[in-house]
Formats: structure tokens, sequence, C-alpha cells
């Protein structure tokens, strides 16, 4: 799970895997420092998240704003597409709309989709409030299917 945070913030494979290690070892360094308020993973969670960013933030100075994004109807063509492909079909698609997600979105999705973390964990990796992560995950989401649908649309005209 640390290496699929580092990849999902980093975008890179090479990158999320010298960070993953830099982790682990910043980890052993400090794990007299566990202090048993949370979960070992959200506190291992907590590591990675905050060194990603650190990552992210010494390589650009821009912040990484969340737009509102427009309510929308939803497009049936594209979601019965969804549902029409292969389980393979399926999972690749939506690896590359969370490719194309922001960091901070990707690693959202990630950690309560895939890694079934409820809010209040995402808070203390995050450092966010549950409100905020509650909002947050909820655009994640709005981007997730635009990006899907954007995709889906491209797929179904080149047939």
């Amino acid at each position: 799970m640390v290496y699929t945070i580092c990849l999902r913030m980093l975008n890179n494979h090479e990158d999320a895997e010298d960070a993953a290690q830099d982790v682990f070892l910043k980890t052993f360094r400090s794990v007299q420092l566990f202090q048993g308020k949370s979960k070992f993973a959200t506190w291992l969670y907590r590591i990675t998240y905050n060194y990603c960013i650190s990552v992210i933030r010494s390589r650009v100075k821009v912040i990484d704003l969340v737009e509102e994004v427009p309510e929308r109807e939803i497009d049936e063509d594209a979601v019965n597409a969804l549902f029409d492909l292969t389980a393979s079909d399926r999972e690749r698609y939506v690896r590359t709309a969370l490719e194309a997600l922001a960091e901070t979105d990707a690693v959202l999705i990630t950690l309560f989709y895939y890694e079934d973390l409820s809010l209040k964990e995402i808070a203390e990796i995050t450092g966010l409030t549950n409100n905020h992560v509650r909002v947050k995950l909820h655009r994640a989401r709005q981007k997730l299917y635009e990006v899907l649908t954007t995709q889906l649309k491209l797929e179904i005209k080149s047939l």
C-alpha cells in the first residue's frame, strides 16, 4: 500500500519505488515514536502521504486547488458502456482515469475504495478534517466520472 500511495501521488514508478524505500527507512528509524493512538497502518500511511507531499512540493511550487465541478446529468450511454466492459477492461479504464486525476484526488479514491479506509482514517492520514475529506472525495469522484465518461465516449466513437 505504501508503494501504491507513492505511485498515485508521484505518477512515476521509479519515483514511487524510491519514495516507498525512503518511507520504510524513515518509519524504521522512528518506530519508537509510534504512540499507538491509531492503527500502525494509519501511522504508516500518514508518513507516506507527508513524504510524498514534500516530494511534490520540492518539484513544483504550485498549490493544487480543488475546483468545484458543476453538476451534470448522467450520461447513460457512458455508464452502460462501462458496465458492458469485461472486468479487466473496466479495471484498465478506471486505472487510466485515476492516473489522469490530480495526485491528491487519486490518493483519496485509492484509500477510500481500494483500501477501504474510513473518512476518519483518511483524515488522520492526510491531516484534513472529516468534512474536508468528504468534500474532496465527492469532488474527486465527480472528476473521475468526467474522465471516465470522456474516455468511454471516445471509445464508443472509435468503434
